[in-house]
Parts: C-alpha cells; structure tokens; sequence
C-alpha cells in the first residue's frame, strides 16, 4: 500500500482541534536592524556536503552583509555546525591565526559584523544551551559578504547572524545529532553569549534524518513540490503533541487515481474521489495507522468540519516513484481533500504563480523569476493602522529601469529624482491612493512621498512586469529619491523596516 509525501505548498496554519482566526495579512520581520547591503549572484563548483552544507545555485542570488544585529544583553543568533580541519566543510584555513583547527577543538566562526574586522580573534565567547556552558575561541569569519568561490568551499554567504561552531561544541553542550542543524541562541553583552536557549522548533521534534534528493516524474497538481536532485530534505517520524489546541498546517491533496497523491490511500487500499471529506495526517499523527478511518475536527476560517483519515503523509520516505518523486512531509501536516478546502469556505489554493524566466533587469539586486519556482500571490496586505509596519524596497520608476512598463496611476515614468512609491496589491487597494502622498517614517526621518505605481502581489513573470515575481505583501516600493531623503546609507539599501500612513 503506498502512502504520501506532502502535496501542496503550505498555505496557512490553522487548529487541528480548537479553532483559529485566519485571514490576517502579516508582514515579514527582518533580522535585527540589519539589511542586506547587496545580493550575489551563485556560482556552483566543488562543494563539500558535509554536515549538509548549503552549496551556491548557478545564479541564484544571495544576500550579502556587512552588519549583524546588534549585540544586547540577550542578543539572538543560530548556532550552526562546521568542520574547521584540512579538508573540512570550512574551506582555506581559519581567518585569525591562518591554520586549521581539528574537530576536537573548542573554536568558532562569528558573521561578519560580530567578527568586527577580526576585533574578537582567539578569545574566547561563552555559549550557553541545552542546560550547559562553554567557552569556545574565536578563530574565524562566516563571511557574510563573499562566497560561492573556491575560497568559501562554493557556499553562500553566511546570514548575519550565525554562531558557526566545531563538532566539539555541539558535543560539549550535550546536544544530540538529531538536533544539529540552525540551532536558535540568545546571545548576552560582550564577548559572553549568555543564556542560549534552543529555538523553538515544531513541538519537541526534531528531524530524526535527511533525505537525499531523485527527481522524476512528479505531478504537479495543486502546486506540488517535487525532490531535486541532492537536496537533502529533513525526515521526521515525530509530530508535534496533539493538546487540545494544536497547531497544524492544512495543505490540498487529490485522493483520486491519477490525482498527485500517488498511490491509494494507506488506510483503505483505495482511492477516493476530490468530493469526499478525507485527510492524511503527518507520520507522527498517523501513529502507524491509530487514526485509520477515525474523524477529526478542522475549524478554520470560522467554520467547522469532520473528516476521515485515509491516508499517512510520510514524513520519513520520498523521492521516488510510491511517493510520486516528492520529498518528505513535514512533521504537522494535515493534508486535505479539495472537498474539506470547500466545506471550510476557503477558496481553492490558486494563489501560487509559477515563475518564467526572461529578460529581467537586475538593476537595484532585482529579484528574478525561475522557470517552474512556485511564488505566492496575495490579493490582502496587513491592516492600516497610524503607524503601519512595511518593508520599504527601492525601484527606478524610470523609462529603462527595473520597474518594468509605466506607472500604473499615470501612465508616466518618473525619475529616479522624483518622491514616488508603489504599494502592495493589497495596500494600492485598486487605485484608490494614486497620486496621493504617503508619509513614511524610517532612520529618524521623515518624507511624504506619491503613490504612483501597483507593486503587482498577484501577477508577474512576464515582460509586463520585468519578469519579476508578484511582490510580498507588504512592500513600499520607493525612488532613490525617497531612500536619499531619508537618509539611508547605500550599503543599508535592500528591504528596509519602515512605518508609513496616509498623508
């Protein structure tokens, strides 16, 4: 009997006993203070997997930093694992004392901005987690800047936040192999990173394995995600505990034959058909089978329905032909029957554009559509309030650059020397603030500036929009005009925290 991996994009969270308020637009957080100051383009070659390293996409592009979130008194970070010995996953020898170190030693890597220039080299910092201490030496970069060259063993950039630490301080702190990967810290003033407290991962259950990656012949039905070839993807034979309020995510599964669930149901040896109320439940819910023809109760979107288990989303095999070459599923999946999407009111998951590639300009480190990539589109954005929270992003609203074809409002372009933004779909509202002023607060300052453009969060990916995708849903997309007027420094130019009202 052939059971099911993961079939559609997550698309929102809702209670798998009690019930949930969906339908709020959030907008994403930045990490700190600390902006991207450019984007790299990737370039793959020789990359050493070990400990799952990332390695660089032939084009793909990565942030770059040249700060990292101030240190506080309980500053966050992720603590990740490297091997700093000749031939390791570490690349060239350590940055500090120009030498490798073994996997035996106490040593770290510190990102760019807390590396400093090299301020913290060969002292030690004191890492708390998992009930324990240690010092450990700062020996090295986690470049956040360069990568993706034979120097940086061809991975990315490291993100600006990273605690990159030895074999030997994973073990010393008595965390176990299941739990190596981004392991979440807080970090205190000074060269001590005080209480470290592990992140808060789904429940208590961390990923008991990885999966290697085969491609092959994946339906791609409602959005599916299908295995790429060495992607190690996380496998889990946990799920979250079940209380009676717990967390889950709903995604959309056809049960029918030919449908992009694979085989027949686990539960039954059979399929069934997208109009009945039917679920797979993630492998640690699933519980070898418990819940087998059982109901349970969804509430989302204000309504309430029953529906009966037939089928496991295995959270543990994948990637070939039983599993219809898609990876693993996540550990708090209830994947649904397009009959449970409809029952709960929540319109069918048409909100992923799939990407098409073309001639993209990169001006200002825009990001460029990928053939087959799956991006969300939003037809809200958060709530106005006086004081609204948005990512502020920068465009040349000018003939030639990369905002594509004319503003929307006016039909016009405008110069890079003009106070013009664009909202997100949900924000632009139809049209109902063109040419209407904006006042946005950010880096102490102050500047009103017009509404003159739509930044598309529905469609995208073609010549009308620079093949570009739809935008997130919470962006002001403003002129170097507006990001000179309020004073942000080039090197701080990318997504920016800002607070912006209607004038």
């Amino acid at each position: 009997m052939a059971s099911k991996s993961l079939v559609a994009v997550l698309l929102f969270s809702l209670l798998f006993v009690a019930g949930l308020n969906f339908g709020t637009c959030k907008p994403r957080k930045n990490l700190g203070k600390c902006s991207p100051s450019g984007y790299l383009p990737g370039k793959s070659g020789n990359c050493n997997k070990e400990h799952d390293s990332d390695c660089c996409v032939d084009g793909k592009m990565y942030p770059q930093y040249h700060c990292s979130p101030p240190i506080t008194g309980n500053t966050g970070a992720t603590m990740t694992i490297n091997s700093f010995a000749k031939g390791g996953d570490g690349g060239g020898p350590s940055e500090c004392d120009n030498k490798y170190h073994s996997d035996n030693e106490l040593v770290v890597a510190l990102s760019t901005g807390w590396y400093n220039g090299g301020s913290r080299c060969l002292n030690n910092i004191r890492i708390n987690a998992n009930g324990r201490s240690v010092l450990a030496k700062v020996v090295d970069e986690c470049d956040s800047v360069h990568g993706c060259d034979s120097d940086h063993d061809f991975q990315p950039p490291c993100p600006n936040n990273i605690v990159d630490a030895s074999p030997a301080v994973w073990k010393t702190l008595g965390i176990p192999k299941s739990q190596i990967g981004d392991y979440d810290i807080t970090c205190a003033t000074g060269l001590h990173f005080g209480t470290c407290n592990p992140r808060k991962r789904l429940g208590k259950c961390s990923p008991s394995g990885y999966l290697r990656g085969k491609s092959g012949n994946c339906n791609k039905e409602n959005y599916s995600d299908c295995c790429v070839d060495g992607k190690m993807y996380p496998q889990y034979k946990c799920s979250p505990p079940i209380t009676g309020d717990t967390s889950a995510t709903m995604t959309i599964n056809s049960f029918a034959k030919g449908g992009d669930g694979g085989g027949p149901s686990e539960c039954d040896n059979q399929y069934h058909s997208d109009d009945e109320l039917v679920v797979a439940l993630s492998t640690g819910w699933y519980n070898g089978g418990s819940r087998c023809l059982n109901k349970i109760r969804i509430n989302a979107n204000g309504r309430s329905v029953l529906a009966k288990v037939v089928d496991e989303c295995d959270s543990v095999n994948g990637c070939d032909s039983e599993h219809d070459f898609q990876p693993p599923c996540p550990n708090n999946i209830v994947d649904a029957s397009p009959a449970v999407w409809k029952e709960l009111g929540i319109p069918n998951p048409s909100g992923y554009l799939r990407g098409k590639s073309g001639n993209c300009n990169k001006e200002n480190y825009s990001d460029c559509c990928v053939d087959g990539k799956m991006y969300p589109q939003y037809h809200c954005s958060p709530p106005i309030t006086g004081d609204t929270s948005a990512a502020m992003t920068i465009n040349s609203f000018a003939q030639g650059g990369d905002g594509g074809g004319p503003s929307e409002c006016d039909n016009k372009y405008h110069s890079d020397n003009e106070l013009v933004v664009a909202l997100s779909t949900g924000w632009y509202n139809g049209g109902s603030r063109c040419l209407n002023n904006i006042r946005i607060n950010a880096n102490g300052r102050s500047v009103l500036a017009k509404v003159v453009d739509e930044c598309d969060s529905v469609n995208g990916c073609d010549s009308d929009h620079d093949f570009q995708p739809p935008c997130p849903n919470n962006i002001v997309d403003a002129s170097p005009a507006v990001w000179k007027a309020l004073g942000i420094p080039k090197s701080q130019i990318g997504d920016y925290d800002i607070t912006w009202s209607d004038a």
